[in-house]
């Protein structure tokens, strides 16, 4: 579910009736309620009493719309809504689904100990983009909170720098990325956080460069104060929590939007982890690292929803997508990588190649290939274990599964040990073992082998362990048996057989010695009670007994959090290692199921260099194919520095720019996007499916396909499309890879047609590897006029006034569309077809005629003024006068003197 905007109240609103009322009420409670509310404004409060969750006011009335929980009143009218505290997670779930944020407030003192109002404090607060709790998180997908800072003075290139920082806190990561103002909305369209931090302005208003992204973003702006971003705070704050002296080491620079806002997001990350129950720092949390773009092939978000990577362009799932086809990912970690994988593929042919070699070895060894995923599926997601580490959040489930998946990563380890193909990712993963795989072998010993979820019942650590805790767990479990054991030494060593111990809520554990045997009382006995046939005593043993024997459990319990929480501080020190070794198993996981589909659908290693190519024989759509089976055509691909002669252009001229024409639902955007889908695939790393590909480096893919206006923008259809069209001519260059579908159909044809051939000229020009399909078929001749241009069409088959799609992709040009064939096969009622196809014929005949007409005088027109003016759609244009003359003038007999004098008369007139 997409996040909605925040449900966040103006502390400075009027307040509503609920609320109004609440402050009325005076009591112990509610004053540490309000004083909890006023310290996270814009959070529904979790206010545990007793068994439940308790919202108050305003809280309780969104609380009740957004979960359909029953809506009570307290005194004085107050609105009042509960959850119970052992069920609360999935009503959290639901909330931060919706976009609210949430302070849980939990009690921090026994009931039993209280003197009056229980202590309370704020454990956790709850957001779309700072999640922790595994349940409350998609292990496939990056939760992500960013902020967003622009700068003042603009670059040389007139936008003004801007800079994103991002954390995500279930693992630690901590990336800024630095774009131009102009490219915030594309980039942060890409990276999807959950949460955006932006500076108010004095007046507590967004900043005026938010509107225009807004609509791109995908969660609505939270608000913080201007001063958080300040470069004094922001540079103290990273400072202090990395504990270095300079932020040189990292990169950044204090003064600009980098550090402003790495530092505002710092803080806002410190505020939410600690709430009011401890100044913790976040162990786990990463040095900031800088995005290198250098290394990245740009895809835009533009291009990405074009080419349907992870969202389908119909419904917006995921069903039917490049990153749905490729998802083969065993471990949580690897799963979140492969997003990152498609969304920002390699540019460096070294870092490609090396991937590539990975994946073909696994192609090869399928052995090798089935043990190393069998590991991978046994490793849990050590990242976000990581995190509730350092956060203080792990369960004992954690532990266990922390321990499991460090054996399982050794596995791993040995089994690429002497593979010299993957000889840095087992370094990779053999130091981050040496780190931790002691503590690990610890936290086995330790901890049960099915642990409970949580402490709160006891369970966790296991017998043998601590002798403390074996000794009130014994007493707990076997009081029964001591008691025994104690009352026969007791009877044995005072002759009195009748001797009993019992218990009663009053006096607890007694002796109890019948009167006939009143004079052998033991020395030590201790009177307690008097009854008509016996005496009651105690002893000290048995004091000291009841007293281990009542609070047993509750010692049990308390040793076993000391135990637990002295095996999580034992991770803290090493969670950087453990993230490393989480990023080293990522990647595995990545490569091997890259490996899986290259072997699985027969997918081909492509051949990358550096020249400006890109050569594919036999080349599928990946997706398509799998769901077409053995109905999808294969098709070839010959761009850029290609040696051909074909259409009238010379021998060995090179083709940058391919025109396709051909008839709707014949497969020319089907084929387009295949091409710029197999680019970014061999740019990811993987294999790709044709029977061979060569492709040469490529800077960014660019795309202009389908039709969308942007009402809310302000923006038409075309309008979009001319944007988008302008975005890629002022980028695109030698090294990209360009695909445009029906580029400037969104305007008159004569409008259209000029559009389609300039932007066609100056990508030709450029030398873009460029695929434009088209209608206009007058763009055709650009192939006859430039040696960077080549026609292409799809083939088709006619059988009488019946046509069928061969999905073939061929040489040369058509100067048909079919487009009266296809709404007959779309099922549009046959006597519009047959309408249309008459007015089809009328218009080629006349087409035909003016055709002729260039040979021979026009016939006298004989027209109103009135008719004139109103011209027929069928009508013939109106030719110019001095046209006729120029059919009737004799060359022959004319004299240079009176051509000139012709020409000036001609040139006069128009």
């Amino acid at each position: 579910m997409q996040p909605t905007a925040v449900k966040e109240r103006d502390p400075a609103a009027p307040r509503g009736d609920g609320d109004a009322l609440l402050a009325t009420l005076d009591t112990p409670a509610m004053r540490q309620f309000r004083r909890f509310k006023e310290a996270h404004p814009g959070c529904l409060l979790f206010f545990r009493m007793g068994d439940f969750y308790e919202l108050f006011g305003e809280d309780a009335v969104q609380a009740h719309r957004a979960l359909g929980i029953t809506l009570t009143e307290r005194t004085k009218g107050v609105p009042m809504a509960g959850v119970p505290f052992h069920a609360a997670e999935p009503y959290l779930r639901k909330l931060v689904e919706q976009g609210f944020r949430v302070a849980v407030c939990d009690q921090i003192q026994d009931p039993k100990d209280a003197k009056g109002v229980v202590d309370r404090a704020v454990t956790r607060v709850v957001t779309p983009g700072t999640l922790v709790d595994e349940h409350l998180l998609d292990d496939a997908r990056s939760n992500l909170v960013a902020a967003v800072s622009v700068g003042t003075a603009p670059t040389a290139g007139g936008d003004p720098p801007a800079a994103i920082a991002l954390i995500e806190l279930s693992t630690g990561a901590f990336h800024l990325h630095e774009v131009a103002a102009s490219e915030l909305a594309d980039r942060l369209d890409r990276l999807a956080p959950q949460e955006l931090l932006v500076a108010a302005d004095p007046a507590g208003a967004p900043p005026p460069w938010v509107a225009p992204i807004a609509t791109a973003l995908p969660c609505p702006p939270t608000l913080r104060p201007g001063w958080t971003f300040a470069p004094e705070d922001a540079e103290s704050r990273l400072r202090e929590h990395f504990g270095v002296a300079s932020l040189a080491g990292f990169g950044i620079d204090a003064a600009t939007p980098v550090a402003a806002a790495a530092g505002a997001l710092l803080r806002y990350v410190e505020e939410i982890s600690a709430g009011d129950a401890s100044g913790r720092r976040i162990a786990h949390l990463q040095p900031p690292r800088r995005a290198v773009r250098a290394g990245i092939l740009e895809v835009d978000a533009v291009a990405l929803r074009a080419l349907e990577v992870e969202r389908t362009a119909r419904s917006g799932g995921s069903s039917g997508t490049l990153l749905e086809l490729m998802q083969r990912g065993r471990t949580p970690m690897g799963r979140r990588l492969l997003r990152e994988w498609l969304c920002f593929p390699l540019q460096d042919l070294g870092a490609i190649r090396s991937r590539h070699r990975r994946v073909a070895l696994l192609c090869e060894d399928r052995t090798l290939a089935d043990r190393v995923r069998e590991a991978l599926a046994r490793i849990q997601d050590l990242a976000r274990i990581g995190g509730r580490l350092g956060l203080g959040r792990a369960t004992p489930r954690d532990l266990a599964a922390l321990a499991r998946s460090i054996e399982h990563a050794r596995r791993l380890c040995d089994e690429l040990d002497s593979v010299a193909a993957f000889a840095e990712s087992a370094e990779a993963l053999a130091a981050g073992l040496a780190e931790v795989e002691a503590l690990a072998q610890r936290c086995s010993a330790a901890i049960v082998e099915h642990p409970p979820s949580h402490l709160r019942d006891g369970g966790a650590i296991a017998d043998g362990v601590d002798a403390a805790l074996d000794e009130a767990r014994g007493l707990s479990r076997d009081g029964a048996a001591w008691l025994a054991r104690h009352q026969a030494e007791l009877a044995e060593q005072s002759g009195i057989p009748s001797l009993k111990i019992g218990f009663n809520r009053v006096f607890g554990y007694y002796i109890e010695i019948t009167n006939a045997h009143r004079e052998r009382i033991p020395a030590g006995f201790e009177r307690r009670q008097t009854l008509k046939n016996a005496e009651r005593y105690v002893t000290a043993t048995l004091l000291e007994f009841e007293e281990k024997v009542l609070t047993a459990e509750s010692r049990a319990l308390e040793r076993e959090r000391v135990l637990f929480d002295e095996l999580s501080a034992a991770w803290r020190p090493h969670l950087g290692a453990l993230a490393k070794l989480g990023e080293a198993i990522a990647e595995l996981d990545v490569l091997a199921g890259f490996a899986e589909v290259a072997s699985e659908y027969h997918w081909v290693e492509p051949e990358m260099d550096e020249a400006p190519r890109l050569e594919v024989e036999q080349g599928r759509h990946p997706v398509l194919d799998r769901l077409l089976r053995d109905r999808f055509v294969p098709n070839d691909a010959h761009l850029g520095a290609v040696e051909r002669a074909d259409e009238g252009v010379g021998d060995g001229a090179a083709a940058s720019l391919a025109l396709i024409t051909g008839p709707n639902m014949a497969g020319k955007s089907t084929y387009i996007r295949q091409v710029a889908l197999l680019v970014l695939l061999a740019h990811a790393g993987s294999f790709v499916p044709a029977a061979r590909a060569r492709i040469g480096r490529c800077d960014r893919i660019f795309t202009r396909i389908g039709a969308a206006d942007e009402l809310h923008a302000g923006q038409s259809t075309f309008m979009v499309e001319m944007s988008e069209t302008a975005n890629l001519l002022r980028h695109a260059t030698a090294r990209s890879v360009v695909v445009l579908d029906e580029i400037g159909r969104g305007t008159s044809t004569l409008d259209g047609l000029s559009l389609a051939w300039g932007i066609a000229e100056a990508l030709a020009e450029r030398g873009c590897r460029t695929l434009l399909a088209t209608h206009y078929h007058e763009l055709t001749e650009l192939a006859m006029r430039h040696p960077a241009v080549r026609n292409l069409h799809v083939a088709v088959r006619e059988w009488g006034d019946r046509i069928v799609f061969l999905h073939r992709i061929e040489q040369g040009r058509t100067d048909r569309s079919y487009g009266i064939h296809v709404a007959r096969l779309a099922g549009v009622p046959e006597a519009v077809v047959a309408r249309a196809q008459e007015i089809l014929g009328s218009l080629e005949v006349r087409s035909t005629a003016e055709a002729a007409a260039i040979d021979a005088p026009p016939a006298p027109r004989q027209r109103s003024h009135a008719a004139a003016a109103q011209a027929s759609l069928f009508d013939a244009p109106a030719e110019p006068a001095w046209l006729g003359e120029f059919r009737q003038l004799d060359l022959d007999a004319t004299t240079p003197l009176q051509a000139f004098d012709l020409l000036r008369r001609w040139k006069s007139k128009a």
